[in-house]
């Protein structure tokens, strides 16, 4: 490794444990959002209970940028302990079978039962009625039909067995997230 190379690398780690410091102090904080049709406040729950507005977005914001930015703390976390997990499995020498691989690569949780409590949501419905742009939907069974149309399934029990499915779903669920903040 070149100098440069190194300067780099420990600049880097610097980055790293300030995040780490951050993160840190953040500890038991939450993130809320609110918004007064105009513009999103992001407000700082703190642990120690008090509540402060950290900063606010402006409507014209795309709901990607938004997302970046209202997410920072909880995706801070999420990367950190991401990388601790992969040091960890490094440096134990650890190898993932391919079966471990695939089943690592599906994320816990019953997504066939998210979906169905996202088909009982009217503004679920609207978001619905934006991507497929063929009828007003006005039930939960109508909005489960299209659901599986946008994500290609035919039941939605596979968005439990099937990385496939259970990408398009969280994709999905996560532009329905974005649509959400910028509509309100």
């Amino acid at each position: 490794m070149t100098g440069r190379e190194q300067e780099i690398r420990q600049r880097e780690k610097a980055r790293v444990a300030r995040l780490e410091d951050i993160a840190g102090s953040c500890k038991g904080d939450k993130w809320e959002f609110d918004s007064d049709g105009r513009q999103t406040h992001i407000i700082s729950r703190r642990s120690t209970g008090e509540r402060v507005i950290l900063g606010t977005i402006h409507e014209d914001a795309l709901p990607n940028e938004a997302e970046l930015i209202t997410g920072a703390l909880e995706n801070t976390i999420l990367f950190l302990t991401l990388r601790k997990r992969a040091i960890a499995a490094f440096k134990s020498g650890q190898s993932m079978s391919p079966d471990t691989q695939h089943r690592s690569q599906m994320r816990e949780g019953d997504f066939a039962a998210n979906a169905a409590m996202l088909c009982a949501e009217p503004l679920f419905h609207r978001f619905l009625e934006r991507r497929d742009q063929t009828r007003a939907i006005h039930n939960k069974d109508h909005a489960d039909t299209v659901l599986k149309k946008l994500i290609g399934i035919t039941s939605k029990t596979q968005l439990n067995r099937e990385e496939r499915a259970q990408a398009a779903f969280i994709d999905l669920r996560s532009d329905f997230e974005a649509w959400k903040r910028g509509r309100v």
